[in-house]
């Protein structure tokens, strides 16, 4: 969170969420889970259960639930919430699907097919679980050092360590099975008694019960570190997955990562690609260049108090207007 932003959080009263009720939102998650999960506890901090629905009675009580298939018309209402879950993890299928059945609300999960019924798994979700095995073992300087000279980079704490490592570039992902043989783990055994990612048995049995599924590029990589071209392709072969394996006949589509590096361009050959796509960003409550183009905010956070973020998330798009 941006300084702007830390300075309206905190003079963000909940009791002004009703002035902002207009407003459509489109929070989003990745994982909501009780307990800590090596893959995942290293990169971001979520919300377990109850967080979680505590936040969806907030959203029930001031917003309504807007079904997905409304973007389709490219209108949307007022007073309405979607929330969308970005990733694939299994936690959408076994924690949220069932919460968000019982309350009556749809959603939009965005997946990675190469990730889909656990037969690869994201790059960062390796350095995660790697982080987690380098902590039980006291963070010894020799595999540090061992660690940093694989991918060239120098350190100077172990916080500093952790940030360079899981900051590496996409196309550095391949020398991560060099750690993982220093550190004697096995991704593909994690990956069959972890099994961090939705099945396509799941997703049709949620896609049955009237819940909406999205690409999310085909291996979840930082777009701006690729080629125009291969962009492209991550992003129309991840819809174009979902269309030939569910047989789906819209286009939703959610930004990995960011966004906001997202050339025009690509831009107008997604929206010429087919008129009707949805495409879903981060950058927070604003209108964008098309109206096929839905603007997300995170209410992942454990320690932000979902009213005072959405008070936030209102106030920062006024901001913007100023500015």
């Amino acid at each position: 969170m941006g300084i702007v932003k830390q300075a309206l959080y905190i003079i963000s009263g909940p009791g002004f969420l009703p002035m902002f009720k207009k407003q459509t939102i489109f929070p989003y998650y990745h994982i909501v889970r009780d307990d800590a999960v090596p893959h995942i506890e290293n990169l971001y901090p979520y919300k377990n259960t109850a967080q979680f629905l505590a936040d969806v009675k907030i959203l029930l009580e001031n917003y309504r639930p807007l079904e997905p298939s409304r973007l389709l018309s490219g209108k949307l209402p007022d007073n309405h919430f979607l929330l969308t879950f970005d990733d694939g993890l299994h936690e959408v299928y076994s924690v949220i699907y069932p919460i968000l059945k019982d309350n009556g609300i749809s959603a939009v999960f965005f997946v990675n097919p190469d990730f889909v019924d656990n037969q690869a798994g994201l790059y960062k979700h390796s350095i995660s679980a790697i982080i987690s095995r380098l902590k039980e073992t006291g963070f010894e300087k020799s595999v540090l050092d061992r660690i940093g000279a694989i991918f060239s980079f120098t350190y100077t704490s172990v916080e500093d360590f952790k940030r360079k490592f899981i900051g590496i570039q996409f196309s550095e992902r391949e020398k991560i099975a060099q750690v993982l043989s220093l550190m004697d783990m096995d991704m593909d055994k994690y990956l069959k008694q972890h099994t961090p990612y939705i099945t396509k048995d799941q997703i049709r049995q949620m896609m049955a019960d009237g819940f909406y599924f999205g690409g999310h590029t085909m291996s979840h990589p930082p777009l701006q570190q690729l080629t125009h071209d291969e962009q492209k392709s991550e992003i129309i072969n991840s819809v174009e997955w979902l269309r030939s394996n569910f047989g789906i006949e819209y286009s939703f589509f959610a930004f990995p990562f960011s966004d906001k590096a997202i050339s025009g361009k690509l831009l107008r050959e997604l929206l010429e690609y087919d008129p009707d796509i949805v495409l879903f960003g981060n950058s927070g409550l604003k209108k964008d260049i098309s109206s096929r183009i839905i603007q997300r905010f995170s209410l992942e956070h454990p320690a932000k108090a979902t009213r005072k973020q959405i008070v936030m998330e209102n106030l920062y798009k006024y901001f913007n207007k100023i500015i």
